[in-house]
Formats: C-alpha cells, structure tokens, sequence
C-alpha cells in the first residue's frame, strides 16, 4: 500500500511541475527523476481464507476470499497480490477423492463435501517461500457437531430367535409397542427439560408396520400400533408427533434400511423379479441374518435396485408420504454397508465378472449417488460407524455428516464435516473431545425397568458427553501433546493432577465428573452445572463474559423443568460457590432472569 501510494504522489507531482512548466514565463525546471521504493526482503509468508468453512447448499457460504500477506524481519508486513503468486488447491480428504474445492482468482469456490489444501508459492528477490492452509467443505443442511442427535425404539413385532432370547427387551412381553407416537412426544419433552432445550434431532425406530426392521425394502406403512386414538390413521400421527416435537427443539426424523429385504414385504415379489435380491456363489438366494423366528433377512443389491429405479422411487415416495420430514433436512440410514465381515461380498453371484462384476467397490459408487440423491431432495444422510462394512478407506467424508460408533481421525476430520455419535456402547468415550448420545438404549432400558417415566441415567450421560463436547465443537483441534488435546483460543484438555480438567485460559469447565460450562445453545446467559459424586462449597471461576455478573439465580434441572433453588446468589470476585449433591445438575443465569417453567 506504500509502494501504491508514493508511486501515485510522484505521479502527480511530475505531472504538476510539467504544467508549470508550460506556463508563459515560467523559468526551465530541471527534469525530476523519482527513485523507487525498495521493498523489504520477505522472511515469510501466510495464506488465510476469510471463511474457513464453506457451505454449498446454504446461500451465501460457498465462497472464501484469499488473503496473501508477506511478513518481513522488522515485523512489519503487506498484503501480496495473489496474482502474483502460483497457488494450487488438492483435496486432502473426501469420500471418491472428489475435487473439493476451486480457484477463481483470489476466491475459493466449494465444491464437494471434504478437506482440501491450498498452497501459495511467491518468488521474489530471487528467493522462494511458501504457505498453506486447508479448507473444509460441509455440504450439510443442518450442524450435527452442534445438536443432540439420538434414535428412540418404539417397537418391534415377533418372537425372537434363541441367540436373542435373553435380550432383555426382545424377551419382554409387549415389546410390539414401547413407546407411542404420543408416548414418544412426551419423552421429547422431557428430555427437552434436561437438555435446556439444547438442539435435537431425533430418529423414530420401529416407525413402519411391524416395528423394528419389518416390511423392508417397503417404507409405504406406518405401523397401526403406534396411532393416537383420535386420528384416523398412524400416518396422520406421525406426522403430528414431527409437527408438535418442534415445540421442544427437537427435529423428528426416521431410522430407515436400505440393506435389508423380507418375504413378507409388499415389494418382495418386484425386487425379486428384477434380479436385486443377493445372492450367493451358485445363484441362490441366501439369508444373512435373522432375529425373529420364520423371517429370514435378505440384503438389497444396490447398483441393481439403482439402476431400476427402485431406490429413487422409494426415496420420492417417503418424502411425498410424510411432507413434514424435508422441513428437518435429516434421514438415518441404517446399516449402510458394502460388504459383510473381512470384505466378502453382499452378493457373491453379483460380484463375479459374468453377472456384472458388482463388488464392494461397485456398491460404494452406488452409495455416493443415493447420497447425492436424498440431498438433492433437501436431506442429510446419517449412519453408523463409517469405516465398518466398506472397503478400507472409505469413511464417506464429505458425504456422512454424523455416525454413530465413530471411526473418523479426530485430527483430520473436524466436528463440523463428521460429527460424534455416541463412540461406545460401554462408557463415555474420550472426555477430552466428548460426544453425542445414543438416547436409544437408555430408554430402551427404563422401559424394560418399568421405570420410564423419570428416564434414570440420562442426565448423568447427557453432562458426561454431550454437555462438554458441544462446547469442544466449536474449537479447532490443533493437536495432541504429551496426552493433551490443544484446541484453538486457548482451550484444553488434559490430565491435571490426576483429574480429568477441560479448560480455557483459567476457566475450568470439566473437573473429572463435576462440569460447570455455558450453554452456549441459549441466546440468554446461562450455565449448566452438574456433578456425579456430588461436593460442598465448590468454587468455580465464571467465564470472562460474566465478570459484571454481581449474584445469580439458581434453578434445578429437572424432567418437568426448572424448579427455583436459590435466588440472588453472590458471585464475588468473579466466582461462584456452588454445592449439587451427586447426580444433580443446576441452571445458573444473573439474578432476576426469567427462566420459563414446566413444559
């Protein structure tokens, strides 16, 4: 900008001389010859985007501008014509190896859902130095690493094989119906209640007739079990429960199959007769699995029920069936897989050259395009673990937003292009990154209990998890150090003293299985406080952004709401001494808030 602006005085004061110059009696001034500015030697230089993340399918946040800037040894620096300078984008991680991203210019343009790196290279003063920096492309309609996101059984129909008997849900009578579509919503209000109306989507199991994994590769029935009395149909229920759920912040969408095929279903006969049911080395149609007795399983060959049409038609006919779902962008596929166990494939008599050559490979391309498909149509797709079941490699980065049973590198892909279901079926994960939740097995077992109405373990789980990592999601994770996971503006997760500390700066927010962190999700201010073990007069530091905070109100967290505990609570110097006994949590907001009561 110096340079720029010396060049222009020069150019006008020479000009201003030559004019004078020409007037009539005007002595001959002597020529002016400007000296150039010598630019500094460059010691380094950076390559920044004005938007790190891109979004293609929302207005407005497909685009990133360069920013080029040159650092000399004095420190002082200037911005760098990226004209100037030979910068290359290449995707560094995607489902297909998709080309990510493109240059225009000094724009960034997205392209396909992943992580792509771009690198300036600048020669000047006979000297080479080079940047980099990535990108990452979320081509979601919805942010998953900032949402609850959990499946909700509500029944299934049968009599289970010997293998299942001891399932202690699968072996209790009245299974075919655990929860209600009305059920179901009250279960959603409650746990609105505990979450403090955190975002939520939840995904319906069992939607269809006969419950759980029934009637596939059919989606066109809604189970009669599930109706409230006062409708006409199950459908007109369901599609209630998706419009009343918005109500306690909760997105309402279904679990759905397009792996599995079952003799009873309406669609049988079709599929079958177009060649899309999987078969095995001799041509024989084999069952894969079974949970119920007399309803073998059947797999879907997918690049066949593709290229008949059928998985578009059945896409299009869920969608027109139920309107509501587009509004919540989201749809769980489950058990999306390519291959079974150690790579073998789905469909063995397929698989061979002479019957098309379809492998696991075959299937994954397959997949891409129904991907591609339900987004085109306004949805997400969600799944399970994305490394198991697919030829190795293939997590569908860019694809998947959310799984359960993670399988991404945590440092190579960010929270926001895949999140974390919950990681374990058996204790909390990694606390040092936090998770989602299931939801789904905690209230398949308070009603296996008899015991669900006060949905007994959720709220310990809930804190443990999703409280800390929705806070976590917000931070890019810059690396590991000695057990340590470094986030961006100062925050950490370590081991300090033998308790598990997650910190910014000098605010601590977890403390083993006692968390105190800013529910971030509400506009108003608010902190949501919980303990395990239960303590005495504890001492917490509270965020930056409440040091005019002078006392606060205390409310307990509870299944029917916020009950008031104490009211005008002093925070002297910037801290607040709390007591919770164990399991408790606690909504702490400045004095006089008007928290809104029971729902």
């Amino acid at each position: 900008m110096k340079v720029h602006i010396t060049r222009r005085f020069v150019a006008r004061t020479t000009l201003t001389l030559a004019l004078l110059s020409s007037l009539p009696g005007a002595a001959a001034a002597a020529p002016v010859d400007p000296q150039p500015v010598r630019k500094q030697p460059l010691d380094h230089v950076t390559l920044t985007l004005d938007r790190k993340v891109l979004n293609p399918v929302r207005a407005g946040q497909a685009t990133g501008k360069l920013v080029l800037t040159g650092f000399h040894a004095d420190g002082s620096q200037r911005v760098l014509p990226p004209a100037g300078a030979a910068i290359t984008a290449r995707t560094k991680q995607a489902s297909g190896n998709v080309e990510v991203v493109v240059l225009e210019g000094d724009k960034v343009v997205a392209r396909e859902g992943g992580v792509a790196t771009l690198e300036a290279t600048v020669v000047e003063g006979g000297k080479t130095y080079k940047a980099s920096t990535d990108v990452v492309v979320t081509p979601y309609y919805r942010d998953y690493h900032q949402a609850l996101v959990m499946k909700l059984f509500l029944g299934m129909d049968g009599d289970p094989v010997e293998r299942l008997a001891n399932d202690r849900i699968l072996s209790k009578k009245g299974r075919e119906v655990i929860y209600t579509f009305e059920q179901a919503l009250d279960v959603m209000r409650k746990t609105d209640n505990l979450t403090r109306g955190m975002p939520k989507i939840i995904y319906l199991v069992g939607w269809q007739k006969g419950g759980h994994d029934h009637g596939y590769p059919a989606w066109s029935e809604v189970n009669p079990r599930m109706k409230r009395q006062q409708d006409a149909t199950a459908l007109d229920s369901l599609r209630w429960l998706i419009r009343e759920a918005r109500k306690f912040n909760t997105t309402v969408s279904l679990h759905i199959n397009m792996a599995d095929a079952y003799k009873h279903s309406p669609l049988w006969d079709e599929y079958l007769a177009k060649d899309c049911i999987a078969r095995n080395e001799s041509g024989q149609l084999h069952t894969l699995g079974i949970q119920m007795k007399g309803d073998d399983m059947y797999y879907v060959v997918y690049p066949k029920e593709w290229d008949a049409g059928l998985a578009q038609r059945r896409i299009d006919g869920l969608i027109k069936m139920i309107p509501e779902l587009k509004e919540g962008h989201t749809i769980h596929i489950d058990v999306f897989i390519a291959n079974r166990d150690g790579g073998t494939p789905i469909s063995p008599w397929h698989a061979k050259p002479e019957n098309g050559g379809l492998t696991p490979e075959k299937f994954v391309e397959t997949q891409r395009k129904i991907f591609h498909y339900w987004r085109e149509r306004g949805f997400d797709v969600t799944g399970e673990g994305t490394g198991w079941a697919h030829p190795p490699g293939e997590h569908f980065v860019g694809l998947q937003p959310m799984s359960w049973w993670y399988s991404w590198n945590p440092m190579e892909i960010p929270e926001c292009l895949g999140a974390r279901g919950r990681t374990t079926r058996d204790g909390d994960g990694d606390y040092r990154i936090g998770s989602s939740m299931h939801g789904e097995d905690i209230w398949q077992s308070n009603w296996a209990s008899d015991n669900k109405d006060n949905m007994a373990g959720f709220l310990g789980q809930f804190c443990r998890t999703t409280l800390p990592w929705y806070y976590l999601g917000r931070f890019e994770r810059i690396k590991f150090e000695n057990d340590a996971l470094i986030y961006s503006d100062g925050v950490v997760a370590r081991n300090e003293n033998g308790k598990r500390i997650i910190r910014k700066g000098d605010f601590v927010l977890r403390e083993d299985d006692n968390l105190f962190v800013p529910a971030l999700w509400n506009k108003n201010m608010e902190i949501y406080a919980y303990s395990g073990p239960g303590y005495e007069n504890k001492s917490w530091l509270l965020p930056n952004d409440w040091k005019d905070v002078k006392s606060v109100d205390l409310y307990q967290i509870t299944v029917e709401g916020c009950v008031p505990l104490k009211q005008g609570v002093a925070a002297t110097e910037g801290k607040l001494v709390l007591s919770l006994k164990g399991d408790e949590a606690v909504s702490i907001v400045p004095a006089g808030t008007n928290l809104t009561g029971k729902k």
